[in-house]
């Protein structure tokens, strides 16, 4: 980890968890607010809780202070499910889905984008013209079998602002992308995986900060 992301990790930690002195707040931006329900320790995003040893759901964008929606878009229409070979959920250490480890993280729990297009989205209030910085950490599926062969996109308001094109066995590991805000107040944090199969990457501890005051 490069000093520069070191320090903009350790100052994004103040500003995230509350409102700042200028105003943007990311929610829940560890995915740790609403616990994974299922002892398997993952589930995809679905109506109801159920918990089978394969292919558990839970209702995790009905549930207060999640602050994300997970979705996947299909035929330019956002579906909050999972789709034949997947789709969006969360994920802990250790389960079936063979994410990277989570050893000395500052997170236990991260978004699973797994196939074409699904996607975790939220609305971020309070932002004022400027630039900023998205950091966040990502990594891939520890497996070859079903493997971590994703691509990730990161969007600001629809546009992207990086792309990652990942490989079985990547470990978390903090990445950032600058962007530039043009009008004050709210704006749209996404990410999405766009590679169609089993194709799996994580993603967790997504900040925003200010470049230029």
């Amino acid at each position: 980890m490069s000093a520069l992301l070191h320090a903009l990790l350790l100052s994004a930690v103040a500003i995230v968890t509350g409102p700042t002195s200028w105003g943007q707040t990311m929610v829940n931006f560890d995915f740790g607010a609403v616990r994974i329900a299922c002892s398997n320790g993952y589930a995809y995003e679905g109506p109801v809780l159920s918990c089978p040893y394969a292919g558990p759901s839970q209702n995790f964008n009905g549930s207060p202070g999640f602050g994300w929606i997970l979705g996947t878009v299909l035929a330019g229409c956002c579906r909050p499910q999972m789709t034949l070979d997947g789709g969006p959920g969360l994920s802990g250490p250790d389960t079936i889905f063979f994410p990277p480890p989570f050893d000395g993280l500052p997170f236990n729990q991260a978004v699973i984008l797994q196939d074409a297009y699904p996607f975790v989205w939220q609305a971020v209030s309070g932002f004022t013209a400027g630039n900023y910085t998205l950091s966040f950490y990502l990594g891939s599926r520890y497996s070859t079998l079903y493997d971590g062969n994703q691509t990730v996109q990161a969007l600001i308001d629809d546009q992207v602002i990086g792309t990652w094109a990942l490989s079985s066995y990547t470990p978390f590991t903090l990445q950032a992308a600058p962007f530039a805000i043009t009008i004050d107040g709210t704006h749209s944090v996404e990410f999405r995986g766009i590679n169609h199969g089993d194709h799996t990457a994580f993603v967790s501890y997504a900040v925003i900060t200010p470049t230029e005051r």
